[in-house]
């Protein structure tokens, strides 16, 4: 029976189709604000994930300049080669063992390893190989292309590397930097400007995962990184690391040395070094041969591997170091620059006062010996400082007092960093005015106490001897874009007038006298004014006691030049030498003295000779071959040489002359002249003596005697200079007039 629906029926049949309609439309509305509003960021992410390939295109990394331009670090192009195991299991499968194996030929890898990275079918991004040459990438072109490859299954990802053209050359300074971007020197301090900023393409792929056509790809552009133009210069950098090395090897140095030399007038850094130091290229070698000799010993001690490598990663963090910044040390008798411009400031002294010392002084109950244990009698204050003597600087440093020691002991800097941009630097350890009694103020006075920094040092006496400016060190002076224009230039900074003008020029003065007085010191050069001072301190932190015990020395020498206006302040450090020498006028002047003959006249800083200098100056020997002996004698005495002929000069010109022409010898010398055909065979000889030990008069008289030439280098002004080394050995059997080069050293404080 047909039941027919009443009205009533309709109506509530009506309102609960209406209510299911409105229940379903609310809970698709829900769905659908929930997916593209509460999900969005999650589902587009996910889909995202899913539809798009990227890979980063590295920025381009700043170069490193010396101050004219020259390249110290940059960065080259390279190649990273990938493999996409996914899209090689989808578009070739069968050639997988193909791809791995020719590859691993190309590239030097193992082919199971390629194998092992294949298995991964997820992975659409496989390094093979970093950092490949544009040959190696030329090679893997090419096999892609030959076999018919899928160029998305293996391709080449442009990245860079950082080299150092000039290897371990200012390594110290210019550091390294690794992919995490951890490092050292002025790759780390300015890595935020050097880095630039990495590009990225990113590719879409359809829902099959196949590359979508070009109008679906981004492309981010790296931007290129700010490069540095520093104050370093290239050439002066080699001069100072180049005499380093030989200090080092001389005297056997144990525990490295530094060189710094700064503007005096900016504080610019126009050089410094460690030696030995490292290469920048390879920084996990070990660069000293002593450290590598220490993990050889090791070895063949039987020491484990983790002790091996615990033993490397010390040495390896230690060679990294820049020793001029980050490493302190006890300054010695340079200190007394110091102390000495001080008590001039509060004029507690004057050059007229005067000084008395024993050999020792009694301070407190407390015995301090001077250097000369004889002692020095009475001395003035320049005699002082030119005699480095101890106990008249305790003296001074009394006079002057804890509260004004202390007060100038920090204008100078030392309680605080000087603020040169490089990592690392280190702060001093010193004595604080509440901690100071009389005896740590007189120790401190001769430098004997405190533990400093050598850029410290530098910085302090350069505002000395600068009209008394306290400056800023620094080694950027430029930062430029990509495009060469400036974003960054350091301007010199004045931290505080420390000393007056006219105290500064005192300091000056009595420095140059240092260098000057009883002939010359090891760091005097004929033609130039210089002023210095040395210092050598014992390392009383270090010392022990015992059957075996040894102190050990620092040996440094500080240097202003000109004198009387100086534009360079050049100090050096030679951290224990084990050769016999300790003095640092024995150690460190000599490399003073060697960089600055090298170098001053490349800085456009010019001899002016002295007529006794004139007098004295080496001279070039001419070519007299072929002329009459009346001509070739004239031509020789011209140039300040004698002659002494051999044979007849009846008709007759020169055939030989002994030292040949170029030849580099004493004004005065003699020059031996061979008339007519006199063979070789014939030409006289010569027994060269052995000078070492004697004074440059006993060398003079004993190479006169056997009839050769003597040129006489270093400290040869001196009564008290000794010669210590001869270019020829004693006992060599040569033409009579060779020139045998001896260099003279006076080995002690006053040095």
């Amino acid at each position: 029976m047909n039941i027919k629906p009443t009205r009533s029926m309709k109506n509530r049949i009506l309102v609960v189709v209406f209510f299911c309609v409105i229940l379903l439309t609310v809970y698709i509305s829900a769905k659908l604000f929930d997916v593209a509003i509460i999900q969005n960021k999650e589902l587009s992410a996910l889909a995202g994930s899913q539809q798009q390939d990227s890979f980063v295109i590295k920025a381009k990394r700043g170069t490193i300049y010396d101050r004219n331009n020259k390249v110290l670090a940059q960065s080259t192009t390279v190649w990273d080669i990938i493999i996409s195991p996914g899209d090689i299991e989808e578009y070739e499968p069968e050639n997988k063992e193909f791809i791995c194996k020719g590859l691993a030929e190309i590239l030097d890898l193992s082919s199971d390893k390629l194998m092992e990275a294949c298995e991964d079918v997820t992975s659409r991004y496989y390094i093979a190989k970093k950092r490949v040459d544009r040959e190696t990438v030329e090679k893997v072109n090419s096999f892609v292309l030959k076999n018919g490859l899928q160029s998305i299954s293996v391709y080449a990802v442009e990245n860079s590397e950082r080299t150092y053209p000039n290897g371990s050359l200012a390594a110290s300074i210019l550091g390294f930097i690794n992919e995490n971007e951890d490092g050292y020197g002025l790759e780390k301090y300015y890595n935020e400007y050097l880095k630039g900023v990495d590009g990225r393409v990113v590719t879409v792929t359809d829902a099959h995962g196949d590359a979508m056509p070009y109008d679906y790809e981004a492309k981010y552009p790296a931007k290129d990184g700010n490069s540095l133009i520093l104050t370093i210069d290239e050439t002066l950098q080699y001069y100072l690391e180049k005499n380093l090395e030989i200090t080092v090897s001389q005297h056997k140095v144990e525990n490295r040395s530094t060189g710094i030399i700064m503007n005096a007038k900016t504080g610019a850094i126009v050089a410094m070094a460690t030696y030995p130091g490292y290469d920048p290229n390879d920084p996990s070698y070990l660069f000293f041969e002593k450290d590598r000799l220490t993990i050889a010993q090791m070895s063949a001690d039987k020491a484990t591997e983790e002790e091996i490598e615990d033993a490397k990663a010390v040495l390896r963090e230690q060679q990294w170091k820049n020793k001029a910044v980050s490493e302190l040390y006890i300054p010695g008798s340079v200190f007394k620059i110091i102390t000495c411009a001080s008590a001039l400031e509060e004029e507690v002294v004057s050059l007229d006062s005067t000084f008395m010392c024993s050999g020792v002084a009694d301070v407190a109950g407390t015995k301090i010996k001077c250097w000369n244990l004889g002692g020095h009698g009475t001395s003035t204050l320049t005699e002082a400082m030119i005699r480095s003597c101890n106990p008249a600087f305790i003296a001074i440093g009394q006079l002057l007092g804890e509260d004004k020691f202390s007060q100038y002991f920090e204008a100078f800097g030392f309680t605080e960093k000087t603020g040169i941009d490089l990592p690392g630097e280190a702060d001093s350890l010193y004595v604080s005015r509440d901690n100071m009694g009389i005896v740590e103020l007189s120790s401190s006075a001769f430098g004997q106490t405190n533990k400093v920094t050598p850029i410290q040092m530098v910085t302090a006496v350069s505002a000395a001897v600068n009209g008394g400016k306290l400056m800023t060190p620094y080694l950027v002076d430029k930062i430029i874009d990509s495009d060469g224009n400036v974003i960054k230039a350091t301007e010199p900074v004045v931290k505080r007038q420390v000393i007056s003008e006219e105290t500064s020029a005192l300091m000056r003065q009595i420095l140059e006298d240092v260098v000057t007085t009883n002939g010359g010191s090891n760091a005097y050069i004929s033609g130039y004014r210089i002023a210095g001072k040395s210092g050598t301190s014992e390392k009383l932190d270090d010392y022990y006691s015992g059957e075996d015990a040894e102190m050990r020395y620092v040996a440094t020498f500080c240097a202003a030049v000109p004198a009387d206006d100086p534009e360079y302040v050049m100090l050096v450090v030679v951290d224990e030498p084990t050769s016999g020498y300790i003095y640092g006028s024995a150690i460190a002047a000599p490399v003073v003295s060697a960089v600055f003959k090298e170098g001053l006249e490349y800085l456009n800083i010019y001899p002016q000779y002295t007529a006794e200098e004139l007098q004295q100056q080496d001279v070039t020997v001419p070519y007299v071959g072929g002329y009459n002996s009346i001509r070739a004698e004239a031509l020789l005495t011209a140039a300040g040489l004698k002659a002494e002929i051999i044979g007849s000069t009846d008709g007759t010109t020169v055939t030989g002359q002994v030292p040949g022409a170029g030849a580099i010898m004493p004004n005065g010398g003699t020059v031996m002249l061979y008339m007519g055909d006199i063979p070789i065979s014939d030409y006289k000889f010569s027994t060269v003596p052995n000078v070492i030990g004697m004074t440059v008069a006993e060398a003079n008289k004993a190479m006169a005697d056997e009839g050769v030439n003597i040129c006489v280098t270093g400290a040869s002004g001196s009564s008290d200079a000794k010669a210590i080394s001869q270019s020829i050995t004693a006992g060599s059997s040569v033409y009579r007039g060779t020139v045998v080069e001896v260099n003279f050293l006076i080995n002690n404080e006053t040095g």
